[in-house]
């Protein structure tokens, strides 16, 4: 199954090591971005499999 979340907004980051965390994508639900500020998906490095020119692969 594939899922298009967009972009990455940003990465999280251990800052005694330098090592990313975890990146954030925008959240997938537009109506609720009308009464939530924020409903991005934190995903988790280790879920990270593949990094390519324009895409990531996540395993979820």
């Amino acid at each position: 199954m594939e899922k298009d979340f967009g972009l990455v907004q940003d990465v999280c980051a251990d800052l005694c090591t330098g090592k990313i965390t975890s990146i954030i994508v925008p959240g997938n639900n537009k109506i609720l971005n009308l009464f939530v500020q924020n409903n991005d998906i934190e995903i988790p490095w280790q879920n990270i499999r593949c990094i390519g020119e324009d895409l990531i692969l996540v395993e979820i």
